[in-house]
């Protein structure tokens, strides 16, 4: 059986809760991509040329697709051929509909959530929580009437991520966060300082914050604590 790409709109971060309805395309895309980035912060060490790429955080991961819209008859409104000469096409006034549908289930601001919607965008073994960044509509051929008959689909979501699943997983580096630190094999105190707050010198702040009475004598799976400081 043929596994339709479908897009199902929540109101709530759950990804359950509030739900807004469920598009499927008509034909699905011949490919989408994904894009990873990571972030880092450009430093230059003392009396060297050039810079250092030191690890920020890990931008959330984002999803390109394109896909088309078709009123013509050319294509079943499932996408799958027919073995028949009786297609049953996507009629135009159903076109629109489902491209309301698609704006709805990705798009639409909702008044009460003060929001647009998050989206869990499944196909096949792909499941992806996201959010729609950009939705581009191509209107590309008509009815003398002047009716879309087809449409061209691009749409661009970036993953969701809970702000707790998102502290778990990237331990953002920013100064004004308050951190915790699994100590490891070869850490200290100066070199965490460094890497958290670009200043080592604060090594000592942050031994008295946790109590610390010999801060060159860090143990493997220590945890230590480095609160916001103001420079």
């Amino acid at each position: 059986m043929l596994e339709k790409m479908r897009m199902d709109g929540f109101s709530n971060p759950d990804f359950f809760s509030g739900y807004l309805g469920t598009f499927f395309v008509q034909i699905n895309p011949e490919s989408f991509v994904r894009n990873y980035s990571i972030n880092y912060r450009e430093e230059t060490a003392a009396g060297r040329d050039g810079t250092q790429a030191q690890y920020n955080y890990t931008q959330p991961q984002e999803m390109d697709i394109e896909f088309l819209l078709d009123a013509t008859g050319v294509i079943p409104s499932n996408g799958i051929p027919e073995p028949s000469d009786l297609v049953s096409a996507v009629a135009p006034v159903e076109l629109m509909a489902k491209i309301a549908l698609l704006k709805r289930v990705t798009y639409n601001y909702i008044g009460d959530a003060h929001e647009p919607p998050f989206v869990k965008l499944t196909w096949a073994l792909e499941t992806f929580r996201c959010r729609l960044q950009s939705l581009n509509i191509t209107y590309k051929l008509f009815k003398p009437d002047g009716t879309p008959l087809r449409a061209l689909i691009k749409c661009s979501f970036k993953e969701y991520i809970s702000n707790n699943e998102n502290a778990a997983v990237t331990l953002a580096t920013s100064p004004d966060l308050t951190h915790v630190r699994i100590v490891k094999e070869g850490d200290s105190l100066p070199l965490m300082c460094y890497n958290i707050y670009g200043d080592e010198n604060l090594y000592l702040e942050i031994a008295r914050v946790n109590d610390l009475t010999n801060f060159r004598d860090l143990e493997p799976g220590q945890k230590i604590f480095f609160p916001p400081i103001q420079k």
